[in-house]
């Protein structure tokens, strides 16, 4: 059984590798769309949404400088970097983290799926 959970937080970041605009200190809003596969209980839940979506939201690097934690923080690191992350403190509940998406804006993506 697949969950998935819609987060959100905003932050900073510069592009140190890119040549234009994104290379100066911006900020967005970014969307993160977590995918968890765990087996259904007897009871019907894989997991208690009331406790998962705040077990995700903690990994969020909300209001912070995302050049501070990693150093070249396109949407694809970031991606890599909160999959690693939600991997770890999933496995600890018995969950997979299958599939992280993480949105830019409203039309763009990275996307990593086990």
């Amino acid at each position: 059984m697949i969950l998935r959970i819609k987060r959100k937080f905003s932050a900073a970041h510069k592009l140190p590798d890119y040549k234009g605009d994104c290379a100066d200190l911006h900020g967005h809003t970014w969307h993160v769309v977590f995918e968890v596969e765990g087996p259904l209980s007897l009871g019907g839940m894989v997991f208690d949404f009331k406790l998962l979506k705040p077990l995700l939201e903690d990994l969020l690097p909300d209001h912070k400088y995302l050049n501070d934690f990693i150093p070249n923080p396109t949407a694809e690191n970031i991606c890599a970097w909160l999959f690693e992350k939600a991997s770890a403190a999933l496995a600890k509940k018995n969950l997979d983290l299958k599939t992280i998406e993480v949105w830019e804006n409203e039309d763009a993506a990275a996307i990593i799926r086990r």
